[in-house]
């Protein structure tokens, strides 16, 4: 038996015995005989007679024994009225008693069926319970059977994807040092391409400067002949006319006309001798010159050469090479000179692609300034370097 139903019995018990106890006792109070004095026979006669005031000792007698009578009659009527109420409260205890039996058996009926449901619930949650632990141990398995093969895909996706990363890295690696062999080997080719034509462009000007130069000359020396030829010519016109106006003149001096124009023949012929004479002086100091002025341009050139290489020098002692460059890098300066080798300014005209080493090509120069041997270079050199473009190549120095 379980411990509520324990205590309803308990519950109900108590008082159902304690009222019928208490219905017991009544009952029995009211089964006691007591003694009781036979009621006295009342006599029917009437009399006539006057009441007086002083009461007489049968008077006496006789309220004591109605009032007795009286009294006898009263605990009668309490026997009768609490037999009764016995009575009454022995079947409100029976009804109660009986509603506590059908309470009590409902409550276990109820209780039964309740223990027979929790039963049933409770297989059932069982079954459930297994039924849910083996479908989660399935569907445990099948994952771990899933996960394992998702991790063998992945673990040969990832191999595969890894060898092909190696093959397109080496294949890229490979690429990039065939781009940077070419790339080195075309900047190398366009710098001697740069420095040939550079040389070239620097002796054609030489050239073309001799030739404008000579033909300048020429064209002097033939402007001064013309002139002296009309010079010349103009002379003898005017000899000529003088002396046909003289020998017109002066028909009767005709030998002194004829000796005055052989003196003046002979003296024409001495002076076109003489003009001759310094006109081939003059031809001779022009091609003397042109001759000087070739040497000139010669010498300026191998000049502006080597103060070109000397400043290349300077800056390549003033060079430190930057983090992040790679053989093969060249740059070109704008740079603009004072004539007494002071550097106005320096930028960059072609740039190596890499900033870094542009601007420690433009730190170098301003490093080596100034270059005071540009004051001993020939006018002509010295207008060269006011602005040029100096083109940086630390290769060249063996850096």
């Amino acid at each position: 038996m379980s411990q509520p139903e324990i205590e309803q019995r308990v519950g109900l018990g108590l008082p159902v015995v304690l009222a019928v106890g208490l219905h017991l006792g009544i009952l029995i109070l009211t089964l006691v005989s007591w003694p009781e004095s036979e009621p006295e026979k009342t006599n029917t006669t009437i009399v006539n007679a006057t009441l007086v005031s002083t009461e007489t000792t049968t008077n006496q007698a006789q309220q004591a024994k109605s009032s007795k009578a009286r009294d006898a009659a009263e605990e009668s009527d309490q026997r009768q009225s609490a037999k009764e109420e016995a009575a009454r409260e022995a079947e409100r205890a029976a009804k109660q008693q009986r509603s506590a039996a059908e309470e009590k058996a409902a409550a276990q009926k109820a209780q039964q069926q309740k223990a027979a449901e929790q039963a049933k619930a409770a297989e059932q949650l069982k079954a459930e319970q297994a039924a849910a632990e083996k479908a989660k141990a399935e569907a445990a398995r099948r994952a771990e059977e899933a996960k394992a093969i998702a991790l063998d895909r992945k673990k040969a996706e990832a191999e595969k994807q890894a060898k092909a990363d190696a093959l397109k890295k080496a294949e890229a690696e490979k690429a990039a040092k065939a781009k940077a062999e070419a790339e080195k080997a075309a900047k190398v080719k366009a710098a001697e391409e740069a420095r040939k034509k550079a040389e070239a462009e620097k002796a054609a000007k030489a050239k073309a400067d001799a030739e404008a130069k000579k033909a300048e000359a020429e064209k002097a020396a033939k402007a001064k002949a013309a002139a002296e030829k009309a010079e010349k010519e103009k002379a003898a016109k005017a000899a000529a006319d003088k002396a046909a106006k003289e020998k017109a003149a002066k028909a009767k001096a005709a030998e002194e006309a004829r000796k005055k124009a052989a003196a003046e023949a002979a003296r024409q012929k001495a002076l076109a001798e003489k003009a001759a004479q310094a006109s081939a002086g003059s031809l001779d100091s022009l091609i003397d010159n042109e001759s000087d002025a070739i040497s000139g341009a010669k010498q300026a050139a191998q000049a502006a050469n080597s103060f070109e290489n000397l400043l290349k020098k300077y800056v390549g002692q003033n060079w430190n090479r930057p983090s992040g460059s790679v053989p093969g890098m060249t740059v070109t300066l704008r740079v603009s000179l004072l004539p007494t080798g002071e550097l106005v300014s320096a930028a960059v005209s072609k740039s190596s692609g890499n900033a870094a080493f542009d601007r420690s090509a433009i730190q170098a120069i301003q490093k080596a300034a100034p270059f005071t041997e540009m004051q001993d270079l020939p006018a002509g050199a010295k207008s060269q370097f006011r602005n040029f473009n100096l083109y940086f190549n630390p290769e060249d120095l063996g850096r």
